[in-house]
């Protein structure tokens, strides 16, 4: 079997270039799943809930990844420079904030923090809040007594009490598949 050789950039770009497309096809996944509902009886639907956040969760890992190859920590910040500058990207972009990234990294963290005040409201752990015509108020209980929760009519996700819209990080992550693309081309010119 043949074997080519790659640099140290090359490589990191085709790594976060199949993650963004990890991470694009784990949020199509998201909205199917999301939109499933079946009718047991009269009166009476399932809804996927557990296979909403697995999938949630692929797409939140896939799309740090990303970001952490050109927004990475202190110990690697020249490496991303130098990415960031190689594909265009900016310093600050979608995928350059890292609460959204900390929640995911921290879990274990961001539920020491939510518990402190224990006993608290409790309903659930993770939450798909269907808009199903719930009063107002009983919208921000759910919120309130859950750590994690995903709105799929506004396609966002709250996490310890913030909110960040699946949409903004889908064009994330597409934008930088895009400068990926061009800082290969760049590589191979």
């Amino acid at each position: 079997m043949p074997m080519t050789e790659a640099g140290s950039d090359e490589i990191f770009l085709i790594f976060a270039l199949v993650e963004s497309g990890r991470a694009l096809k784990a949020l199509d996944e998201v909205a199917r799943l999301a939109g499933l509902k079946e009718e047991r009886q009269p009166g009476v639907e399932v809804r996927e809930n557990q296979t909403v956040f697995d999938q949630i969760r692929l797409a939140l890992q896939f799309a740090s990844n990303v970001s952490k190859v050109f927004w990475p920590h202190n110990n690697a910040a020249q490496r991303g420079g130098r990415l960031r500058q190689l594909t265009g990207l900016p310093e600050q972009h979608g995928l350059s904030d890292r609460r959204l990234r900390n929640h995911i990294e921290h879990m274990d963290e961001r539920l020491d923090e939510w518990t402190l005040p224990s006993p608290r409201p409790f309903l659930t752990y993770e939450l798909v809040l269907h808009d199903d015509g719930r009063p107002p108020e009983m919208r921000q209980e759910v919120l309130d007594a859950t750590a994690v929760v995903f709105e799929p009519n506004t396609n966002s996700i709250h996490l310890f009490g913030q909110s960040f819209q699946l949409d903004e990080l889908r064009a994330a992550v597409e934008d930088v598949q895009v400068q990926i693309s061009a800082g290969l081309m760049a590589l191979h010119a």
